[in-house]
Parts: C-alpha cells; structure tokens; sequence
C-alpha cells in the first residue's frame, strides 16, 4: 500500500469508529476503496474530455465535479448516512470549490495547452487528468474527516442545513492536509499513468 492508501484507511477507520461501526472490520477498506474508484473515474473522464480545445479544462472540470458528488452518495449508503441529494450537491461542491484554490492553476495551463494542436493537447489531457484524480481523491479525503468531525461530537449530518455544511467543509478543507494529499496523488497519478492504468 502507498502512502495515501495509508492516508485514506486511516481516515476512514477513524470514520468508522466516530460512528461506532467498529464491529464491520471491512468498512473502512470499503470506503477507501469508494475514494479510490471515483478517484480514477474522474481521471479517466477528464483525459479524455480535456482533449476539447479550450473548453476542456471546463468539460473535465464538471465531470470531476460529478464523480466528487457520486461518491460521496456511496459513501453515504456504505454508511448508511441517507443525506438528500441536495445537501450531497451542496457539500460536494462547497468542498471542491475550497480544494479547487490548490488546483486552480493546473485548470488555467491545461485550458492553455488544449489550444495548442497536437502535444498541446496530449499536455492539457495528462494535466487535467491529474489534476481531476487530485481533486477526487483530497475531496474523499476532506469529507471523511468532515463526516469524523461531525460524529465525534455528536452531531446528525442529516440534521446541519446546506450552509452549515458548507461552513464545515470550509473549515476542514483549509485546516486539514489537503496539500499533502493532493501532492501526494499528483505524484501517484504520474506513476499510474505511466503504468497505462488509466487507458
């Protein structure tokens, strides 16, 4: 297991604990395991979508998006935390848009490269590629420890309003180690690529 297996594992067994689900010893896998898969969806998607002169930073953007918003619904099942879909779109995008501060100008260099015919595009592909499985992986990452946060003290996700959550996710988000992740899952993407994992 690499370093942000580890990373994830241990934030989903904390997770687990908060909850006092403990007895299921292959929870914390299970979502990890949710984390990693749309990680490598969001991937997958943007290498291809970012292909699109000029708009595909944007187009790779909104799938990224999508995946992030997806998984935390599994997340939720997996769970059984039954959050409205409303409240998921909102969490999702009030946590990304709090991460998308570390990312923003891997978007800007990969719109840039896609309207440079040829290696340009080979180049906005791999960015946003990476830049999406990042910004997956580091949003799993930050609502883990928001969904920790929130059950260690005591408190009913299912009972905080749109703004709240969104509050918390800010916070979490800037006082976490999402630089940490997000290199950490640049580096991993790098790697897996060259393995043709995302093909």
């Amino acid at each position: 297991m690499g370093k942000l297996d580890d990373m994830l594992l241990e934030q989903a067994t904390k997770l687990v604990q908060a909850m006092d689900k403990a007895v299921d010893d292959n929870l914390p896998q299970n979502i990890a395991e949710i984390v990693k898969f749309h990680s490598k969806g969001a991937a997958v998607a943007s290498l291809g979508s970012a292909w699109v002169p000029g708009a595909g930073g944007a187009a790779a953007t909104l799938a990224c998006a999508g995946f992030i918003w997806s998984m935390y619904g599994r997340i939720g099942s997996e769970i059984d935390l039954p959050i409205s879909k409303n409240i998921l779109k909102s969490l999702a995008s009030g946590v990304a848009t709090n991460i998308a501060s570390y990312v923003v100008g891997m978007i800007v260099l990969s719109t840039a490269f896609s309207l440079v015919p040829g290696l340009g595009n080979v180049g906005a592909s791999v960015i946003m590629g990476g830049t999406s499985y990042a910004m997956t992986l580091a949003s799993g990452y930050v609502y883990l420890k928001i969904m920790t946060q929130l059950f260690s003290q005591g408190i009913d996700p299912t009972t905080l309003s749109e703004q709240e959550l969104n509050n918390i996710a800010k916070n979490v988000a800037s006082n976490s180690d999402v630089q940490d992740v997000i290199k950490n899952a640049k580096e991993e993407f790098k790697s897996k690529e060259k393995k043709g994992e995302f093909k």
